[in-house]
C-alpha cells in the first residue's frame, strides 16, 4: 500500500474518533483490498459487519464502546435493561452481556464481538421512553431511567435478585418525586402492581 493511501486512511479514522464504516472508506476511494490488507496486519479491527476500529491510532476505545458498536451495527437498536441502568448510574458494574432491544419485526443479524442479550418488543412498546444520547461523539439509542428500571424488574428471573436489588436501591435515592414518575410509567406499561411490590 502506498504511504499516501495509508496516511489518508489513518486520517479518516482519526477524524471519526477511531470508528469508521466500510461505506465511508469506499466513498473516499479506499478499496476492499486496502481494507483487507489493514485487517491482516492488525492496523484495524472489525467490530461488526461493515464497521472497523482503528487500532493503529493507539488510543483506548471510549467508555461504553459496546453500546456504540451495537448502535453502529443496527442504528435502530436500543440499549435496554441493566445495560441502560449501568449507563444511568444505577449499577456500579457493567453487565457481562450488553442488553439490546429491537422491534419484533427487526430480525436483522447483529454479529458483535462480545456477548449480547437481545430482547424483542412490540412496535408500540419499542418506541416508548427511547432517547438518543451522544457517547464520544457517536449516537446511541437508550431507554430512560423509568423504563429501564421497569424492564429490569420484569427481567428479574434472567438478571437475578442481587442485580435488581442494586438497581432498586440506587433508584430509591432519587427521591419521592421520581418514585411517582416510576409508578406512572409502570402503570402505562401495565406492570404497576409488579413494580410497586418490588420497590415498596
Amino acid at each position: 500500500m502506498l504511504k499516501r493511501t495509508y496516511d489518508r486512511i489513518y486520517a479518516l479514522f482519526e477524524e471519526s474518533g477511531g470508528y469508521l464504516a466500510t461505506r465511508k472508506m469506499l466513498d473516499h476511494k479506499i478499496s476492499t483490498i486496502h481494507i483487507r490488507e489493514l485487517l491482516e496486519c492488525g492496523d484495524i479491527e472489525k467490530v461488526s459487519h461493515g464497521n472497523y476500529w482503528g487500532t493503529f491510532l493507539h488510543i483506548e476505545k471510549p467508555d461504553n464502546y459496546r453500546m456504540i458498536e451495537a448502535c453502529m451495527t443496527n442504528p435502530k437498536a436500543v440499549i435496554c435493561g441493566p445495560s441502560a441502568c449501568y449507563y444511568h448510574g444505577l449499577l456500579k458494574k457493567e453487565p457481562d452481556k450488553l442488553f439490546i432491544a429491537t422491534s419484533r419485526v427487526d430480525r436483522g443479524g447483529m454479529k458483535l464481538m462480545f456477548p449480547v442479550s437481545r430482547h424483542y418488543f412490540s412496535k408500540e412498546s419499542f418506541h416508548e421512553d427511547r432517547e438518543t444520547v451522544m457517547i464520544s461523539g457517536m449516537p446511541v439509542n437508550i431507554y430512560g431511567v423509568d423504563r429501564s428500571v421497569c424492564d429490569c424488574i420484569r427481567m428479574e428471573d434472567e438478571l437475578g435478585e442481587t442485580v435488581v436489588d442494586e438497581i432498586v436501591r440506587s433508584y430509591r435515592k432519587y427521591g419521592d418525586s421520581d418514585m411517582e414518575s416510576l409508578f406512572d410509567y409502570a402503570d402505562r406499561m401495565r406492570v404497576g402492581r409488579i413494580v410497586r411490590n418490588r420497590v415498596l
